[in-house]
């Protein structure tokens, strides 16, 4: 999420992975000191007497078509003179229904979801060098991010799409965006994944009409309107409680107390909430306490076993397990490093690419497979603008960002502060999970013949969620020591 206020002092971005996953962004006018925070929350600053950075004039430029990919990769949601004013914010003003978006090809996903699986891998490395069990959301964060950068100009934009790794112009990415949120909201009987994304904004603000309309046609993201300026901390219980409700409460205190104040403007918040059954269950009264290979030491986890056939990679340094759910789309992937102590060297060396071959090397095989039960489910957001610095994303946050493309130029909005919170449990049955991705494949069900191929997941290991037919990693962490509760 992504907050805008007024100045204020630098907010801390203690690395900490917190419950079920969400975004939220929040916009605020920009500061003379130049401190600004970008999380998944962004705050507007107050306006000052300094002006923006002129560094795009997109006003004089027509907006692009979402259809033509050789459209320059700049945002499509131009700054032009038509806002929208306070009082034409209400959710009860009969709209009309918005154009649908024009769907992308599977190669174009393909393309988009490679870009966003990039800057996953990259956010992952960044959050992976403080110790504990990880849950993140690369889809989650790359979906807000690129919703806020429809309303980012010149350099601000060009450095979020570095970031995001956009393998196309801004309109082609969105209509890809707009193609995998349709196909993941669309009612399904075996899984539950819902994507949802949603704009806060003050009411005083006057926010560029295109911007709104834009977010609303490929984002499915509507304006709700609340008051930032006078009730800040009933705003903040309010966002809290619509990604409570999205993530079916895995999700809670995704902003916490101070987090927005009577400078906040705008937050942009995406939530992503997964569950789904296994194709291959584990079976319950096998489950029993077996050793794992903790980093404090050797203890007994309740460890979960079955043999069935799976898909299965040796790569160098380690074993690959691919676990299907029950609507194939979806899978889980866990990393085993061969060496107990192994999982530093495996992050160390962890790539998008790294991750596509121990996908393309997955072969059927049957196996007896042990591995534990675990729960991750951290109390506190991540704070994610100081990462996203390091990957790139500075001018945001900063006096001379250029949001113009989201409010006019005299509301001077950067981007304070950006929160992260996931949330996974896996058993027997299969995997809940709020943040979001998977792919699975499953070998022939004839009667055995051979052995099958022992592996157990006794030591620290990594996991992947994926969406098996654009290849995005919905969810992705590790687990270091395995807890249930």
């Amino acid at each position: 999420m992504f907050v805008a206020g007024t100045p204020g002092p630098p907010a801390t971005c203690p690395w900490q992975i917190a419950a079920p996953n969400r975004t939220f962004r929040g916009l605020r006018p920009m500061r003379p000191s130049g401190s600004s925070l970008l999380p998944l929350l962004l705050l507007a600053a107050c306006p000052s007497n300094s002006q923006p950075a002129a560094d795009a004039s997109p006003a004089e430029t027509p907006p692009a078509k979402p259809s033509a990919p050789e459209t320059p990769s700049t945002p499509t949601a131009p700054s032009t003179p038509p806002t929208t004013p306070p009082d034409a914010m209400n959710e009860d003003t009969p709209e009309t229904p918005a154009e649908a978006p024009p769907r992308a090809e599977p190669d174009v996903v393909g393309e988009v979801a490679t870009g966003f699986n990039a800057f996953g891998v990259d956010l992952y490395r960044k959050v992976a060098a403080e110790p504990g069990d990880i849950v993140i959301s690369p889809a989650s964060v790359a979906l807000a991010l690129t919703m806020t950068h429809a309303g980012a100009r010149g350099e601000t934009a060009k450095e979020m799409e570095t970031a995001l790794h956009f393998p196309r112009a801004a309109p082609v990415v969105q209509s890809a965006v707009a193609t995998m949120l349709g196909d993941w909201n669309a009612p399904r009987e075996d899984v539950e994944l819902s994507v949802a994304n949603r704009l806060f904004g003050d009411g005083t603000v006057p926010y560029e009409t295109p911007f709104l309309a834009l977010t609303k046609r490929f984002f499915d993201a509507p304006l709700e309107p609340v008051d930032f300026k006078g009730a800040h901390e009933a705003a903040r219980l309010r966002i809290n409680g619509w990604v409570e409700d999205e993530t079916h409460d895995r999700i809670q205190n995704l902003l916490p107390e101070g987090a927005v104040d009577s400078s906040t403007r705008l937050v942009l918040v995406n939530a992503i909430y997964f569950k789904a059954a296994w194709m291959s269950p584990f079976t319950d009264f096998l489950t029993a306490p077996a050793p794992f290979h903790a980093a404090g030491g050797d203890h007994d986890v309740p460890t979960m076993h079955v043999t069935e056939h799976f898909s299965f990679a040796e790569a160098e340094g380690v074993q690959v397990v691919q676990l299907p759910y029950v609507d194939p789309r979806f899978a889980m992937t866990v990393v085993i490093p061969t060496a107990t102590d192994g999982l530093a060297a495996v992050e160390a060396s962890l790539s998008a690419e790294t991750v596509d071959g121990w996908v393309g090397a997955l072969a059927g095989e049957r196996l007896s497979l042990s591995m534990p039960k675990f729960r991750i489910a951290p109390g506190e957001a991540l704070r994610l603008r100081e990462i996203l610095g390091e990957l790139g994303i500075v001018k945001a946050f900063g006096d001379d960002a250029d949001l113009t493309g989201i409010a006019p130029a005299s509301e001077q909005l950067q981007l304070s502060e950006a929160f992260h919170k996931g949330f996974i449990e896996v058993d027997e049955k299969g995997t809940e999970a709020a943040a979001a991705t998977a792919i699975a494949a499953r070998a022939g069900s004839a009667a055995p013949v051979d052995e099958p191929r022992e592996v157990k997941v006794d030591r620290p290991f990594l996991y992947l969620i994926r969406d098996t037919r654009s290849g995005l990693l919905l969810f992705m962490g590790r687990v270091t020591d395995p807890k249930t509760e």
